[in-house]
């Protein structure tokens, strides 16, 4: 059998691509020109050279593929086109070559994310069939994203799995807030207490194999994620204790001082061409309370379990930063 992952130099797809090899699957990237393959550096797969937003690029990597594992995206993006380019054309421009090129494809797995579905208004976990919100720029390329993959199920058997917050070794996001923890403090916008539903990357992984293995996922979306959600200062509280550091300060930032930082950091990306990890449409994600999600039918129809506790899964994480000399 032969899978082809998109964004496999990734966090989340370097992991998948050796979770199929160890399965014995024979692994096809399409990857775009870079200098070295990061992370998939010496694992014995296929290299296409590709892009999403190429169609003329992507009928070789799709013709004989049995699975297709969509991650490739953009999480920032200096514009809206950027994000609608890769996220939302990228996602059909793949779809229309399958359509075109493959006949036999058992499965298309769109790995979406929670901002397609967007935050909890109300506190209360969300779920698969609630009704859409998302509240950014990304999220709404994210739900179109879906949108067009649901449009194609009748061509050929298609999921889609939304993950919240992940985090592993490898990931560079949840990382800043244990470098906050070592540096002995750590910002906090105003507004109250704020929460969230996380995953462990490898949990995440296996879950999203098995939405393309199993039948009862055909023309289903999940949300893979930790049974209970958690606040971030109990986040920050746990990481403390795990690398035996002191409780961090916490730095208050007002709302319209948040919403300052964001916009400056807007007009330098603008400037630099560079992403920025906060910018306005960040902001808009930033500022809400509840970015909660509900796994009971990840947990039923899938058979998903988290492997390890959260404590343990942070602690994996922080060893392999302190290993891999990133702490």
């Amino acid at each position: 059998m032969r899978a082809l992952v998109t964004g496999g130099r990734g966090f989340i797809g370097s992991f998948l691509v050796e979770k199929l090899l160890q399965k014995g699957l024979q692994v096809r990237c399409l990857l775009r020109r870079k200098p070295n393959d990061g992370w998939l550096e010496g694992l014995p797969f296929e290299h296409y050279e590709g892009d999403v937003t190429e169609p003329e690029t992507l009928t070789a990597a799709v013709s004989d593929v049995h699975y297709v594992y969509h991650l490739a995206g953009l999480t920032r993006a200096v514009s809206t086109k950027d994000y609608i380019d890769v996220n939302t054309t990228g996602t059909r421009n793949l779809l229309e070559a399958l359509q075109n090129a493959n006949a036999h494809l058992q499965r298309f797995v769109l790995v979406s994310s929670l901002a397609a579905g967007g935050p909890s208004p109300d506190g209360r976990p969300i779920k698969e069939n609630d009704l859409y919100e998302p509240v950014s720029i990304y999220g709404n390329s994210k739900r179109e994203a879906e949108r067009i993959t649901t449009s194609y199920a009748e061509s050929f058997p298609i999921s889609i799995v939304r993950p919240p917050t992940v985090f592993g070794p490898r990931d560079t996001d949840v990382f800043e807030f244990f470098k906050y923890v070592r540096q002995g403090w750590r910002p906090d916008m105003t507004g109250g207490p704020r929460q969230a539903s996380l995953v462990y990357v490898m949990d995440l992984v296996v879950a999203i194999i098995m939405a393309a293995e199993k039948n009862q996922a055909i023309g289903q979306t999940y949300y893979i994620c930790y049974d209970a959600p958690v606040y971030w200062n109990n986040l920050i509280a746990a990481i403390s204790n795990i690398m035996e550091c002191k409780k961090p300060f916490v730095f208050k930032i007002p709302m319209p001082l948040a919403y300052m930082v964001a916009t400056a950091a807007e007009i330098y990306q603008k400037v630099t061409g560079n992403a920025s990890l906060i910018s306005l449409d960040k902001f808009q994600e930033l500022k809400q309370k509840n970015w909660i999600c509900d796994n009971s039918k990840a947990k039923s129809e899938l058979d998903f379990e988290p492997t390890l506790p959260l404590a343990e899964a942070l602690q994996a994480t922080y060893s392999w930063y302190r290993q891999a000399g990133w702490l």
